[in-house]
């Protein structure tokens, strides 16, 4: 089997079942690190519905993260720039951060964005993507890294790294063969090299990732999220102006001029 990643011939692993049916092996890198399942053929059943019946944290996941990236977006980079939420589910870190302040949208293939409606990502550029637990869904990471290059060259992103020496199937919570939808699992050492290979320096601190091409250091970006969480995106909140009701009078306004036009 060859590297998603790199080009190079992955060993086997293992074997398990994925949706409780399908017989799949699992692959490992060893030039990148890269853990990768079989070519996955059963991703239209994975993803009859975007979100899985176990994925009880989504909430949790968005107010959490919120805080991370708020803080970050806030003191590293145009806090009033706009900004764009890969694979951003039914838009809800988009609507936390909007009505935090930030001029966020939200683009996702698989889900309809129903918490941050008219606020669609459009082509263009933006001054940051972030990427919430998604590169483990990537079944072709190169080519779903530059879908996300194209709307920022700064990436802030989740995923858990797969422990070294790589644990067998029932030990290791984030392989979830139940759902079938985690294909690509990575070492630090596979996110260096991918961001090399794309001119990207590459920052982590635990789960939390950061793709970019600005001068900023491992510390404050590890410093940032930390505080975040800890409190200091309490601060960007009240430095910040809501775009709660803004935005309803915006799409209230787009609405009127939708009938005007019909």
């Amino acid at each position: 089997m060859e590297c998603r990643v790199c080009g190079s011939l992955a060993a086997p692993l293992f074997e398990t079942e994925v949706l409780h049916r399908h017989k799949v092996t699992y692959f490992e890198c060893p030039t990148c690190d890269f853990v990768q399942t079989e070519y996955p053929h059963w991703l239209n059943e994975a993803y009859s519905s975007a979100f899985t019946n176990t994925d009880t944290g989504t909430l949790q996941r968005s107010l959490i993260l919120g805080k991370s990236a708020a803080t970050l977006l806030f003191f590293a980079f145009k806090a009033k720039a706009r900004f764009v939420d890969y694979a951003g589910g039914y838009g809800t870190l988009t609507r936390l951060m909007r009505d935090i302040g930030f001029d966020f949208y939200s683009t996702d293939l698989y889900a309809e964005n129903s918490m941050a409606r008219g606020f669609d990502a459009q082509p263009g550029t933006y001054e940051v993507a972030t990427a919430f637990e998604c590169f483990e869904h990537f079944v072709h990471p190169r080519q779903e890294l530059e879908k996300i290059l194209a709307y920022s060259d700064t990436i802030f992103f989740t995923t858990q790294t797969c422990p070294k020496p790589t644990p067998a199937i029932n030990n290791w919570w984030y392989y979830a063969p139940h759902h079938g939808q985690h294909v690509a699992l990575y070492r630090p050492k596979t996110l260096a090299y991918l961001g090399k290979e794309y001119g990207l320096r590459y920052h982590r601190i635990l789960n939390y990732h950061l793709f970019t091409r600005r001068p900023i250091t491992t510390f404050v970006f590890s410093f940032l999220v930390v505080a975040g969480r800890f409190g200091l995106s309490e601060v960007v909140r009240l430095l910040m102006k809501s775009r709660t009701l803004s935005d309803a009078a915006l799409l209230e306004t787009n609405a009127q001029k939708d009938k005007t036009i019909t």
